[in-house]
């Protein structure tokens, strides 16, 4: 196999790992509303002659707002009332529900997302940087696959070259 074909096997490994630990972290810091963030989240390999890449990307284009948090800003009365659903939060009436959205627009109005409300809510001890918690746990592991990956084709071109040499009436021993 050469080594583009291994490349391009290991790193489509690696992307599936990186969205599940992604989709994963975004559980953990209880950001699954809709679930298009995770449900959008795809990877993407491309491997050159002289590049390889794995590129995550995801439809949902508030990730950003997820992974860092927003300033303080209005978000739409609308928005928040189907976010109030899509987060299963529970309410009485329509009266209710509307009360609830205009506490939250006032909270991001002061504190921006994510709120200080929204660790005693949540349970969860991060709302933000998604991408790097679920990263950076990965990065020995794909260096170790990577260079596993690579060391093995290595390892198989030396030994057919050499085994060719020989055939030629070479006579090396290694």
């Amino acid at each position: 196999m050469d080594i583009r074909t291994i490349l391009n096997s290991e790193l489509n490994i690696i992307g599936r790992d990186i969205k599940k630990a992604l989709v994963n972290e975004l559980m953990n810091q209880k950001h699954i509303a809709t679930g298009k963030l995770a449900a959008t989240t795809k990877h993407k390999v491309n491997v050159s002659n002289s590049e390889a890449e794995v590129r995550i990307t995801s439809k949902a284009k508030y990730w950003s707002a997820i992974d860092n948090g927003t300033r303080p800003h209005s978000p739409p009365f609308d928005r928040i009332m189907q976010w109030i659903d899509d987060k299963g939060i529970s309410y009485a009436n329509e009266a209710e529900k509307a009360r609830i959205a205009t506490a939250i627009i006032r909270r991001i109005e002061i504190e921006g997302t994510p709120t200080k409300g929204s660790f005693a809510r949540t349970g969860a001890t991060h709302r933000t940087d998604y991408i790097n918690r679920a990263i950076n746990p990965q990065k020995s592991k794909i260096k170790k696959r990577l260079q596993k990956a690579i060391g093995d084709n290595i390892k198989v071109q030396f030994t057919k070259t050499i085994k060719k040499a020989n055939q030629d009436g070479w006579r090396i021993k290694v």
